[in-house]
């Protein structure tokens, strides 16, 4: 059951904690008592929204302990996976002592975005999978990377997947796990894009960039209308604008868009959002009072980005089939609810699924996480199933190049008894296969007397 808190939090209509004394009290020489006038009206005050949060209202923040009871939802048909594995728990506990305190006190300049870039590189030096044949080129005079299973595609389908990072950081080389995961489990064609990011260029031409990719990808595949466009974070509001301007310059929409914990506004710390906020923000590593910082190299006066600035925005020119993952105190997630409901209310087909106990964009870290890689197969379920395919098992190796079955032919046979011995065994050309198996059971062992005690074990009894 949700707890009220003690001092309740509210999004826009709920009275102002601020001091705003009477005219009795700002200065000296009043009738009254400063400190006694102060004292009241701060009574009065706090008593007044204390009992605010007794009527459920539009746009009050209900403040819910964190992993206490069950997942609090907006959407009603949301998928909420309430559960996490204790690897999710420690890796969360980890970034939440270690990274997020970092993130708070690093300077956010050139410098630092230079030594997070050399940090990705070290990161990136991981295996590869031995079942994904990458192919390096450019499309549309954007460095790509595309990734296919190496007995070749199952699917006519083409995933256009944008990177994370907050525009600033990570690359292909930090993504590419997750990329062959997703293209293991699409059965397609992967392509990740190496977008323009700070201190190079700003969000207009990152998102330049990817408009520039799709549109190439457009004039080259066979199946323009299979182009699946995906991302996380940062890449998730770069999916989110293709969509956007595809339908604003009147070409061939996505078959669907995958965002795992997007972007959806440029202004996360703001709670207006349209939606209720029914869960407390407290993201595993990223820093509320950092994200003002960025956003101001994120929109400089000398840019400008084609139609909305937040993708949050364009939910009336989005009509893609979308598939939307979260986590229950991440800072996104209250746009991305209520991008779902907005899609939703237009009748877009939605899938959003809420995970507790995960950290932001944790469907990367698909080869840590086992709630990562689920994540990664139901949106590559979504996808097949968005551009017409049917979801089908695992591939029947026996059907691959190369792999040849050979049936082994025979039969089973009794034998007769001989010594109080049954043979059990499997005729294979004339020849029993089997080992002798005793008609009476074995007899039980008997039991082993217990160990003495040595001086050492102290909790045992001699």
């Amino acid at each position: 059951m949700p707890t009220r808190s003690k001092w309740p939090l509210t999004c826009t209509d709920a009275p102002s904690a601020t001091c705003d004394l009477g005219p009795e009290h700002r200065g000296p020489g009043a009738g009254v008592s400063t400190v006694e006038g102060m004292t009241a009206d701060y009574a009065k005050r706090e008593r007044r929204l204390y009992d605010a949060t007794d009527e459920p209202r539009g746009g009050v923040l209900r403040v819910v302990r964190r992993g206490r009871g069950p997942v609090q939802v907006v959407d009603e048909h949301a998928i909420v996976h309430e559960t996490p594995t204790l690897r999710a728990r420690v890796l969360a506990r980890g970034l939440r002592l270690v990274v997020k305190p970092t993130l708070t006190l690093l300077p956010f300049n050139d410098s630092t975005m230079r030594f997070m870039r050399r940090v990705d590189a070290m990161t990136a030096r991981g295996p590869r999978s031995r079942y994904v044949e990458p192919v390096e080129y450019r499309l549309g005079g954007v460095r790509v990377e595309a990734m296919t299973h190496r007995f070749g595609p199952s699917s006519e389908m083409t995933v256009l997947y944008f990177h994370g990072g907050g525009f600033f950081s990570c690359g292909i080389e930090t993504h590419r796990r997750v990329c062959e995961r997703l293209a293991l489990a699409t059965g397609g064609t992967v392509i990740s894009v190496d977008y323009v990011q700070l201190p190079e260029g700003a969000v207009a031409d990152s998102v330049a960039d990817a408009v520039r990719a799709y549109e190439a990808l457009l004039d080259e595949t066979d199946h323009p209308g299979k182009i699946v466009v995906a991302g996380d974070s940062a890449g998730g509001y770069l999916a989110m604008k293709v969509a956007e301007v595809a339908t604003r310059r009147g070409l061939e929409r996505p078959a669907a868009v995958i965002g795992f914990s997007p972007l959806l506004s440029l202004d996360p710390d703001r709670f207006d959002k349209g939606v209720e906020q029914v869960s407390r923000m407290n993201d595993a590593y990223l820093p509320l009072r950092k994200i003002r910082v960025v956003r101001r190299r994120w929109l400089p006066e000398s840019s400008e980005i084609e139609g909305f600035d937040s993708p949050l925005d364009a939910a009336e020119l989005i009509d893609s089939p979308t598939f939307l993952v979260a986590v229950e105190d991440e800072i996104l997630r209250p746009e991305v609810e209520a991008m779902a409901v907005q899609l939703a209310a237009r009748g877009v087909e939605v899938e959003t699924h809420l995970w507790r106990g995960q950290v932001h964009a944790f469907p990367v870290l698909a080869d840590v996480l086992p709630e990562a890689r689920e994540a990664v197969r139901l949106a590559g379920r979504f996808a097949r199933l968005a551009v017409g395919e049917d979801v089908e098992p695992e591939p029947d190796v026996t059907t691959r190049e190369g792999v040849r079955e050979e049936p082994i032919v025979g039969e089973i046979v009794p034998e007769e008894p001989q010594g109080g011995e049954v043979l059990d065994g499997v005729v294979v050309d004339g020849v029993v296969v089997g080992e002798p198996v005793s008609a009476t059971p074995p007899a039980a062992a008997p039991p082993r007397a217990p160990a003495p005690r040595r001086w050492w074990q102290f909790w045992r009894r001699s």
